[in-house]
């Protein structure tokens, strides 16, 4: 069977992407791994994350979400927060996939979309690390993808839990490259 890869650019959102330090050169990484997709017809999915308005999607035994409630920050599909950064404009024909949760997979058709283009081959850049990255690298590798994660191309608040992860954590599951390294063999 022949690799059909997809490159997933994740949680580049407006409510997210400002708040890791390095964000200036995790765009730049970003750009250049959807500009050789694009140009070697690797489709590109864009993840991010969202909730119903009133929050009825979330468990209060889910620490994480339960405290953007509790914050009161809206991030509906159609609040500024959800919104993809400027900067990496999806083209017309790129889908934009809602989660609900860390992992790309949980309650937004990633599967089905992959199913249905036969996809077997994940390509992962995003914020952040600690995050939706780990969290659906962890899915992907149990649902049988081959995974690679564009380090560069990924952040953390932490860079000493993006390391962590990266060295100790995604080594066991995924190809790990610079974005110049992958497009290099494509």
């Amino acid at each position: 069977m022949t690799n059909q890869t997809a490159l997933l650019v994740m949680d580049m959102q407006k409510g997210i992407a400002h708040n890791v330090p390095q964000i200036n050169s995790l765009i730049k990484a970003n750009q250049r791994a959807i500009a050789a997709a694009r140009e070697h017809h690797i489709p590109v999915v864009f993840m991010r994350v969202a909730l119903e308005k009133n929050f009825a999607d979330v468990s209060p035994n889910n620490r994480v979400f339960s405290s953007f409630k509790q914050r009161g920050i809206n991030m509906t599909e159609n609040d500024e927060f959800a919104q993809i950064i400027d900067e990496l404009e999806p083209a017309e024909d790129e889908p934009i996939l809602t989660k609900r949760r860390f992992s790309a997979f949980t309650g937004s058709g990633l599967e089905v979309f992959l199913q249905a283009n036969r996809i077997n081959h994940l390509v992962l850049t995003g914020i952040s690390t600690s995050g939706v990255v780990l969290s659906t690298a962890l899915e992907a590798a149990d649902k049988d993808f081959q995974i690679t994660v564009l380090e560069d191309a990924i952040g953390d608040r932490s860079k000493d839990k993006h390391d962590f992860i990266i060295e100790q954590i995604l080594t066991r599951s995924c190809e790990i490259e610079s974005v110049e390294s992958w497009r290099n063999h494509l």
